[in-house]
């Protein structure tokens, strides 16, 4: 790997920057091409092939960029795979790690932009820019709001808005992980990404244990990533089963950890009344309905890591529930 480095670089703190394959090469050389051109003068960047089972490795290996490469033999998740970046960075002397999507696109100056803001006080822990959706450029996310006793979560998308919260509720501001730069002392305090999540909700997670720990979550408005869209709403085929489950599973994992009992329990009756909405949107598409079926199961008894399809589940009494939730749902809007 090479350093990057150069005189001026010694004032400026070491970013390690993780991106994570699997199975998808050709979004990673993109966001390689991207990332690469960054103006921030001390960056180096750690790619994971995380257990793609397709050529991935083999081309990224025989790529001619500046970057480090780490092939992992099962995919880890977006956890696991970054925890592996993150040990690697924390070894070699950073001060940051920006966890970044392989398929997101960066400016060029949004690394110098984010450090700036970091730096600005020595308890802000995150810091993550505007994601704006990469084909209509419509805001796609800007900050999250947490609350642990409701419990809940709100993204919120208007930067008006946002701005006003970072001020009023920086005790419960969470940062999206698309590209979210996370300074060492979070981690040394707080430990790395948490495996049970897996993917999805991990930022979340990291956000809320980042508060609790004494730092702040912060974020810049003066940059913007660009980023894919989930349309679970007008083409929910397109998503992939792993995604509604991870979805799923991991919001009541997540609020089992932080609310009270009671709090809890009012989360999974409000996640299953939110999953059922998604599954009256695809009736047909059967695997994405079992994979949210099998993420609130899954998510109750408190299972964690990867989607295992073939675990066992109750999946006839889980239809059956839902089948009465809905008529339930759907008396009440006739009323």
């Amino acid at each position: 790997m090479k350093s990057n480095l150069t005189k001026t670089n010694y004032y400026k703190p070491k970013v390690f920057i993780s991106i994570l394959n699997w199975n998808d090469v050709t979004n990673t050389i993109r966001c390689l091409d991207h990332i690469l051109r960054q103006n921030y003068p001390n960056y180096s960047v750690v790619v994971v092939d995380n257990g793609s089972d397709d050529d991935s490795y083999k081309i990224l290996k025989e790529l001619k960029r500046d970057f480090h490469l780490i092939r992992s033999e099962i995919n880890l998740g977006y956890t696991g795979g970054n925890n592996i970046v993150i040990d690697y960075a924390l070894n070699n002397g950073a001060d940051y790690v920006w966890l970044f999507n392989n398929d997101a696109i960066a400016s060029q100056d949004m690394l110098s932009i984010l450090v700036d803001e970091s730096e600005k006080s020595p308890t802000i822990g995150i810091v993550g820019p505007l994601v704006k959706d990469l084909d209509s450029e419509a805001t796609q996310f800007a900050i999250g709001v947490f609350n642990l006793r409701t419990p809940v979560y709100r993204p919120i998308y208007n930067i008006d808005e946002a701005t006003q919260l970072i001020g009023s509720c920086e005790k419960n501001i969470a940062i999206v992980g698309t590209a979210m730069l996370i300074k060492r002392a979070v981690f040394e305090k707080i430990g790395k990404l948490d495996v049970d999540i897996f993917a999805y909700w991990e930022d979340i997670d990291f956000s809320i244990r980042s508060i609790n720990a004494g730092f702040e979550n912060s974020m810049s408005f003066a940059t913007s990533l660009f980023h894919p869209c989930k349309d679970t709403k007008g083409d929910p085929r397109s998503v992939k089963p792993h995604y509604y489950y991870f979805m799923t599973r991991n919001e009541i994992l997540m609020w089992r950890r932080y609310c009270p009992r009671v709090a809890y329990y009012r989360s999974i009756y409000w996640t299953f009344e939110r999953q059922i909405g998604q599954i009256n949107r695809m009736p047909d598409y059967h695997e994405g309905v079992d994979a949210i079926l099998a993420g609130i199961w899954d998510g109750i008894i408190g299972r964690g890591g990867p989607y295992l399809v073939s675990a066992r589940r109750p999946m006839g009494f889980l239809r059956i529930f839902m089948n009465i939730f809905q008529k339930i749902q759907s008396q009440n809007s006739i009323k």
